[in-house]
């Protein structure tokens, strides 16, 4: 098979409403939350497609809704597991989820990720909506650990739902510009490829130099 012949059919698969469909955006966003793996452009790109089905009228904006429930609801499953590992700080599984994962979790606070560790220090003070801005920097983890063992499940919840407004939204919005244009589905899907790797550099540079400077 083709590159164009394999875009096209994650397209189709991604323009078809159904049960599989949903329940694949609710598992990715459940083992997603809990960083058992990441899949670098999957669930950018999804969001992109269904804003592009949007544009061109595969999708209603109840589809689209439904679609976001879905991936809310794995994202608020995930967080749960997370939570509760937090609050019960003794169990077996932490100590699993620590011996795997800590590191990782170590190596984004050091160095040009002290202001994180700020805002992190300040979790008695948050707000749905501090919750949510830490999400979108990438204190997911750790901020969802922190809460469990605060007990802070309505933060928690409320601000995964105000994350997840923001950054499906945005992702959503951009597919549905690119529906209203010329563009083919092989075409949108290799921009949209373009443009996230062209994101995703400026921020690692913007990482580098900060380290750098500061």
């Amino acid at each position: 098979m083709t590159i164009e012949s394999i875009l096209q059919e994650v397209f189709i698969f991604a323009g078809t409403f159904n049960f599989k469909l949903v329940f694949l955006l609710f598992l990715i966003c459940s083992v997603g939350e809990l960083a058992l793996f990441s899949v670098p452009y999957l669930l950018e790109t999804i969001w992109l497609l269904f804003g592009y089905n949007l544009g061109i009228g595969t999708f209603t904006p109840f589809q689209i809704v439904l679609l976001w429930l879905a991936a809310l609801a794995g994202r608020q499953v995930g967080a749960i597991v997370l939570y509760y590992l937090g609050r019960f700080g003794s169990i077996p599984l932490r100590k699993l989820y620590q011996r795997y994962f800590e590191s990782s979790l170590t190596s984004r606070f050091s160095g040009s990720n002290a202001t994180k560790l700020k805002f992190l220090n300040r979790i008695d003070h948050l707000s749905p909506f501090s919750v949510a801005s830490g999400r979108l920097v990438g204190l997911r983890i750790p901020l969802t650990l922190i809460l469990g063992a605060k007990k802070q499940f309505r933060a928690l919840f409320t601000g995964i739902v105000l994350s997840s407004l923001v950054w499906d939204g945005v992702y959503i919005l951009l597919g549905l510009a690119g529906g209203q244009t010329a563009l083919k589905p092989v075409q949108m899907m290799v921009y949209s490829f373009i443009g996230l790797t062209l994101l995703y550099a400026m921020i690692f540079l913007i990482r580098q130099l900060k380290t750098a400077f500061l």
